[in-house]
């Protein structure tokens, strides 16, 4: 049966042969993947040392997820993962959960889960922004890396992440999740994610015994770690 198509030129043979197999991630995304190919000097490189698209790959991959992380990365913050309701209620926001929990870069990883607990208007809050600078310091954060640098921060620097103030009414109602996870290697190297988790302050104005203990389940129950955080 004669065919229609033209001869194959011998330079063009070589040039398909020199052309990486396409992954699964570019098949779903071509246009993201045309994009990189028009980087000329990147893509020349490609094509004389295949190797090196598994390199490119990784970049591309790591960008795409700074992305998809978009806000997380620009305006981290505590997000309500348990909200009060009227009527000494609590509810899950699934959406809120998901947030930090289903990061393509979270979502495979074991997560370990550091929250602080104890009476209200006793600074637990403002530990957890001390917790937060640590972490931001030793640790790379989802699509990002470390901070680097004397985690403690400057005497004057304000301290900042969960919201704290003095005074004697109640901050922090439920229970919240720093919007951004933490990713640690295990001494067995194993990559975890972790996640702090700020807790609604027992003994209020406002809350009955049944509220109190329901937080205190709650965040007991879904913590790795838990501190009880005392005035005295």
């Amino acid at each position: 049966v004669a065919s229609s198509r033209l001869p194959t030129s011998p330079a063009r043979v070589v040039e398909e042969k020199r052309q990486p197999e396409k992954s699964e991630d570019e098949k779903r995304q071509p246009e993201k993947w045309e994009e990189v190919k028009r980087q000329p000097e990147k893509w020349e490189e490609v094509k004389r040392r295949p190797e090196k698209w598994e390199e490119l790959k990784r970049e591309v991959v790591k960008s795409e997820d700074v992305t998809m992380a978009g806000d997380d990365q620009t305006l981290a913050e505590p997000v309500q993962v348990v909200v009060a309701k009227p009527k000494h209620q609590f509810e899950l926001d699934e959406e809120a959960l998901s947030r930090v929990l289903l990061h393509t870069e979270v979502k495979d990883k074991h997560v370990v889960v550091v929250s602080v607990a104890g009476a209200f208007r006793k600074g637990k809050s403002f530990l957890l922004d001390f917790f937060l600078r640590y972490m931001k310091a030793k640790y790379t954060t989802v699509g990002m890396g470390k901070s680097g640098g004397e985690w403690i921060g400057a005497y004057d620097a304000p301290l900042e992440g969960f919201a704290w103030r003095g005074g004697s009414d109640r901050e922090t109602t439920g229970i919240l999740m720093w919007s951004e996870a933490f990713i640690a290697t295990l001494p067995t190297g194993e990559k975890v994610a972790v996640v702090l988790m700020d807790t609604q302050g027992a003994f209020d104005q406002e809350s009955t015994v049944k509220d109190c203990a329901t937080v205190f389940a709650l965040s007991t129950m879904v913590s790795s770690v838990q501190i009880y955080n005392l005035s005295q």
